[in-house]
């Protein structure tokens, strides 16, 4: 009986079930390395060579150079070979060859430079020493990531080199002292044992991933070119339309296609639409259609996708299946994503609080109240953080909600910039806003996704140009009667090549560029700005982009019918900096009222009871929701500030069980548990009123004031 087996590069195998390919790739790892390794070779040499001239015979330090250099200069020539004849490699005799020649090589330097501690190990120069100890770390420590994923290979240039340079101190060297250095070099070798086996399998572990993904690419081309699926391609502009398949889906052929495209055509968003026609033998048939729109600001050009038959529906109980098993993940994502707000916003409503409670102190001095100041924002911006996580959950269960409101794009667009310019550093770079065109004094839409996608866009500008100028160009266009708002980014910063570009909105997806993979990131934001842009009606586009000579994106949105919107001069446009904190004035609003904190953070219990107190408030504090009920039901308050998420009983548990009891007070829910599902839940749990972690004092005095009689 046939037996299916799946590849784990990590089980104990022999090496024959490692597929050659696999070997090759792991193989070219290391060999990709040897030209950055040939110049760090002829750098070292010199440096040494520098250094101890005039400290060993010249004979046995051009004799040692030579050596040196001759690897060098043979790994370049093999990794030349090496990339000539790689893909030709197909049985386990080829593999071996270039294996043996690489170990070679790699043993060579790694002897090389145990003679070079040895060496050092006998001079009584510190310099020559010094610049030895840090030869020989840099050179096995240094590539110690690539050679890993070959433990041959990393034995050869690291147990060599280390154990020639500790034999120096142990053996050769006079100095006493020498022999502890000797000792400890042995023991850094060991280290790097270690160390290098747990590369081993992170390494390996990257290539199998890399490897069977490729494998899956190769299958899915495979599965399209033998199943009755057809790709097409229509350019809109020109009603030219290609097709690669099984044509044979549309009994009228390309025809019938190109009609149902253009019936079903929409000019923004994606094509996924299911077609109902008769055959030539009368039958009904359904074809799925799916494809996605490529367009500019003026129209959309392009339109791409697949289409298949879905006439017989045996697979329904897999879909069914697999569209419950899909909802439950992202019911257990929502879950995840809303405990992580909790956890996350608890302690920021401290860090905020107790900002705000040291910003109101008259006796705090002006780089004190300065650092507080940066405190305070940065916890603002750390909320900013945790929202976007909630919404990138959103977006990918297609459940993010769009407000429509009004708001003015140019104040919007002069916040954003403010709040980008209050983290720069002037001296290096420089953000200008120039209005081209009258701008629209008011229109409706987002401002909150209006806003992370600008500053998303303006954080990536400044983020990956180490210094500079970033421009911001806003005006109004018209098309065909609608009015959009354009405003596009530029900067001179690292560019992008041609391949970056195609997969640039992809999530996740960063550049192989070393300087973009300096600067920290997950590859996600230009992605949710598409995402978010596109949900406002909008979109997000890359107009220009250059390796070494900056991009431009584009972020444009619909304003509605031009003659109806008011459009505004530049010079109208009020231009406001980032709003300073405020202060909350300590009136007795609340002088004498009985309040009762309950909440299970022992910070934001005495943080709330210092200002209720300052307030003129006699407030009592419950560490959980099984205290506060036994408090309240002693005594009345006046008002309950209830946590949600807390041990013992929570405070869903605690606001039903006096409500059960006949408590009749006013309950408000204080939770980090900001959504709209959250708000919703703690209105049918018998909450009087909601607020959300960190707590927005001014909202918190506008609800506590309604106790008032």
């Amino acid at each position: 009986m046939a037996k299916l087996s799946s590849f784990n590069p990590f089980a104990r195998s022999t090496r024959s079930e490692e597929s050659i390919e696999f070997q090759v790739r792991k193989l070219n790892l290391i060999y990709q390395e040897h030209l950055k390794g040939a110049f760090a070779i002829t750098g070292n040499v010199i440096a040494f060579l520098w250094v101890t001239w005039n400290e060993f015979p010249h004979e046995i330090l051009l004799g040692w150079m030579s050596v040196m250099l001759g690897t060098a200069t043979i790994r370049v020539l093999s990794l030349w070979r090496w990339n000539r004849v790689k893909q030709t490699v197909t049985s386990q005799n080829q593999l071996k060859f270039w294996e043996y020649l690489l170990c070679s090589q790699l043993l060579i330097s790694g002897f090389g430079w145990g003679f070079c501690g040895v060496m050092a190990s006998t001079s009584s120069n510190v310099s020559v020493q010094t610049v030895a100890a840090l030869i020989i770390a840099a050179m096995t420590a240094g590539p110690l990531i690539y050679y890993v994923s070959s433990r041959k290979a990393m034995a050869c240039l690291v147990g060599p080199a280390l154990a020639g340079w500790s034999a120096g101190f142990l053996f050769v060297s006079e100095v006493p002292d020498h022999q502890v250095l000797g000792v400890l070099i042995l023991f850094y070798l060991v280290l790097l044992a270690f160390i290098g086996q747990n590369l081993n399998r992170s390494i390996l572990r990257m290539i199998s991933m890399d490897y069977q993904l490729k494998k899956s690419e190769e299958h899915l081309r495979m599965s399209m070119a033998s199943s009755d699926a057809l790709s097409w391609d229509w350019y809109v502009e020109t009603g030219e339309l290609e097709y690669n398949g099984n044509i044979q889906l549309f009994p009228k052929g390309p025809a019938q296609l190109l009609e149902i495209l253009k019936k079903h055509f929409v000019s923004q968003g994606e094509l996924d639409a299911e077609v109902e026609f008769n055959d030539e033998k009368n039958s009904v048939r359904y074809i799925a259609i799916k494809g996605r729109v490529f367009k500019d600001l003026k129209t959309a050009f392009r339109m791409t996708g697949i289409a298949w038959d879905i006439t017989t529906k045996k697979n329904e109980d897999i879909l069914r299946r697999e569209r419950d098993l899909h909802e439950a993940a992202n019911r257990g994502k929502s879950v995840l994503l809303a405990n992580a707000s909790h956890e996350i916003r608890t302690p920021i409503s401290s860090i905020l609080g107790y900002a705000e409670t040291m910003l109101g102190s008259r006796e705090l001095q002006a780089q004190n109240r300065s650092d507080v100041e940066a405190i305070h924002r940065q916890g603002k911006f750390m909320v900013t953080l945790v929202n976007d996580l909630l919404d990138l959950s959103k977006i990918q269960s297609k459940g993010l909600y769009f407000q429509s409101c009004s708001m003015s794009p140019g104040l919007e667009l002069e916040d954003s910039l403010s709040m980008i310019r209050s983290t720069l550093d002037s001296s290096k770079h420089l953000l200008s806003l120039i209005f081209e065109t009258d701008f629209p004094a008011i229109i409706s839409s987002d401002p909150v996704r209006f806003r992370q996608v600008l500053i998303n866009l303006l954080s990536n500008a400044v983020k990956y140009m180490g210094y500079g100028e970033v421009t911001v160009r806003a005006r109004f266009v018209e098309q065909n009667g609608n009015g959009f708002i354009s405003i596009i980014v530029t900067d001179k910063g690292l560019g992008m090549d041609a391949t970056m570009q195609s997969q640039l909105f992809e999530p996740f997806v960063r550049g192989e560029n070393p300087d973009v993979q300096r600067v920290p990131g997950s590859g996600l934001g230009l992605a949710l700005s598409r995402q978010l842009a596109r949900g406002m009606g909008g979109d997000l586009l890359l107009l220009h982009s250059a390796l070494g000579q900056g991009s431009s994106f584009e972020f444009v949105l619909p304003v509605g019918r031009a003659d109806e919107v008011k459009l505004i001069s530049p010079d109208e446009i009020t231009r406001q900096s980032r709003q300073e904190i405020s202060i909350p004035q300590h009136s007795n609003l609340l002088k004498n009222r009985e309040i009762l904190v309950v909440d299970d953070s022992d910070d934001l219990r005495v943080l709330m009871a210092r200002y209720l107190q300052r307030e003129g408030a006699r407030v009592e504090t419950s560490e959980n929701g099984q205290v506060g009920v036994q408090r309240a039901l002693r005594k009345k308050f006046d008002v309950i500030l209830m946590d949600i998420k807390m041990p013992v009983m929570d405070g869903y548990q605690a606001t039903t069980l006096l409500r059960e009891s006949g408590y009749k007070g006013l309950i408000v829910a204080v939770t980090a548990q900001a959504t709209a599902e959250g708000q919703v839940d703690c209105r049918n749990n018998g909450f009087d009123a909601y607020l959300s972690k960190p707590v927005d004092i001014s909202l918190l005095k506008e609800i506590l004031t309604k106790v008032e009689a």
